[in-house]
């Protein structure tokens, strides 16, 4: 049971149609840009092929496919896939929604031992949503992008900028003590 076996479970619900599309997030996301860390679930941001604005988003139609496929058994918060804990997360703002539009496309086997397609946030998509949600887990990763260099900061300024992030992420710079290093970038 590898990650590779799970994206493919992915792929097919994608060609299947009963999600439009997804993205890998969180910490799964983070692999693909910075140093390792270890991660019990895979967090997958997705769209469905009905788009009408809704505040009532149901799982229900990837709960059934799922346990079709004899996938029925959850671990905290996921659905078990080849062993691993997915979190099936509709997008909920314009920042998601611009996220998976701006999602990466990688191909790596994922200890599957053949090569597989999925979609990675990008890193300033990473970063932003790890400001937005603001979790002592999620200030670590945001420490590890700048400190590793893996995310470009004149876009992460931009998309903090377009979805009005910017008073939150001086607010963790505060409290980490750490100095800003977007104060750096010429702003125009």
């Amino acid at each position: 049971m590898s990650m590779g076996d799970t994206i493919q479970v992915l792929n097919r619900m994608v060609e299947d149609r009963v999600i439009q599309r997804y993205a890998i997030g969180g910490a799964g996301a983070a692999l693909n840009y910075v140093e390792a860390r270890f991660t019990r679930d895979i967090d997958i941001l997705v769209t469905f092929q009905d788009t009408r604005p809704s505040r009532l988003v149901t799982l229900g139609p990837i709960v059934s496919y799922l346990a079709e496929l004899g996938y029925s058994e959850w671990e905290d918060e996921g659905l078990l896939i080849e062993g691993w804990p997915v979190q099936f997360l509709p997008t909920a703002d314009s920042l998601d929604l611009e996220a998976l539009d701006r999602a990466v496309e990688v191909e790596e086997d994922f200890g599957s031992g053949t090569p597989v397609k999925t979609w990675v946030l990008a890193p300033e998509h990473v970063v932003a949503v790890a400001v937005r949600t603001g979790r002592p887990k999620d200030v670590i990763r945001i420490g590890d992008f700048v400190e590793q260099e893996a995310v470009d900061l004149t876009r992460l300024l931009d998309v903090l900028k377009r979805h009005h992030l910017l008073d939150r992420w001086a607010e963790l710079c505060r409290k980490t003590g750490r100095p800003d290093p977007l104060a750096l970038i010429d702003k125009p």
